[in-house]
């Protein structure tokens, strides 16, 4: 009889907890729905309501930038995009992350792995075949 008691317990929670977030779900569906077809009227409305998001927003926990394992955007020149273009055309293989990570090694003396190693004598060969048909 405890076991049965105990399985019933667990399962009353489940279904309260389960219920819990339906409540907060169909709350915050509300909330948005109410927020773009019921916009404020006022301006202290307006300011009252922006306050509140702010205010929901600090509490929330803000996510860390990881900087590992992501490429990040940078602009390069006229030339430095047609290099890159021509070297993909030559090898679907060096995109031009791996072009970067390639040239980034070198300029700070990091060892690169075996494939890099592998994609930068590619490079080179490809950047030679360049540099003679164009003296």
């Amino acid at each position: 009889m405890s076991d049965q008691d105990s399985n019933l317990t667990e399962a009353q929670k489940q279904i309260l907890k389960l219920e819990k977030l339906r409540a907060q779900k169909e709350q915050s569906s509300k909330a948005s729905v109410e927020k773009a077809f019921f916009p404020p009227k006022t301006k202290a409305e307006q300011s009252f309501r922006k306050l509140q998001a702010m205010r929901e927003a600090a509490r929330s926990p803000r996510k860390k930038k990881k900087l590992e394992g992501k490429s990040k955007n940078f602009k390069l020149s006229a030339l430095q995009t047609q290099v890159l273009e021509r070297l993909k055309a030559q090898d679907p293989r060096l995109k031009s992350a791996v072009v970067a990570r390639i040239a980034l090694n070198r300029f700070l003396d990091i060892e690169n792995s075996f494939d890099e190693n592998d994609l930068e004598a590619r490079v080179f060969e490809i950047l030679r075949q360049f540099n003679t048909k164009n003296p």
